[in-house]
């Protein structure tokens, strides 16, 4: 039987560094968003779901580490989508509610690259959901 090759890590060779992504999916949200005026009347569910990627600057190889201040904290996400963003009040469209994602999103330093998925599940009859998937990368400084 053929044994699987051996990836070297030695730290003579290059290879890719190495990158985290953290997630957050499917987080249904009340919003004030839409074009049409039957959308400007009440609040509508929005289904969210963010990616993000940054570099692993080191393993997390010690178990009793518990601090979140080397980690990216989705939790920051979910507070921002549930409690912040709707104070923004009623947004025409998604395209500008995809843009404050990713600016929060970006407001960590470490963050390079943001997808945000943004669904409105009630906008059309059935089960059909609309909506638009964004991606981007953070500038080079």
């Amino acid at each position: 039987m053929n044994q699987p090759a051996v990836i070297s890590l030695d730290p003579q060779r290059t290879r890719e560094p190495d990158h985290i992504h953290v997630f957050l999916r499917d987080c249904r949200i009340m919003l004030s968003v839409g074009y049409h005026p039957a959308e400007r009347l009440k609040t509508q569910p929005v289904i969210v779901s963010i990616e993000a990627e940054a570099l692993l600057p080191h393993h997390y190889q010690d178990i009793s580490e518990n601090s979140l201040d080397r980690v990216i904290d989705y939790g920051r996400f979910y507070n921002f989508l549930r409690d912040d963003l709707p104070k923004f009040g009623h947004i025409p469209l998604l395209e500008t509610v995809a843009e404050l994602i990713i600016a929060f999103c970006f407001e960590d330093r470490r963050i390079h690259k943001v997808r945000v998925k943004l669904e409105k599940p009630q906008v059309l009859a059935g089960t059909a959901r609309a909506g638009i998937d964004v991606c981007r990368s953070r500038p080079k400084e």
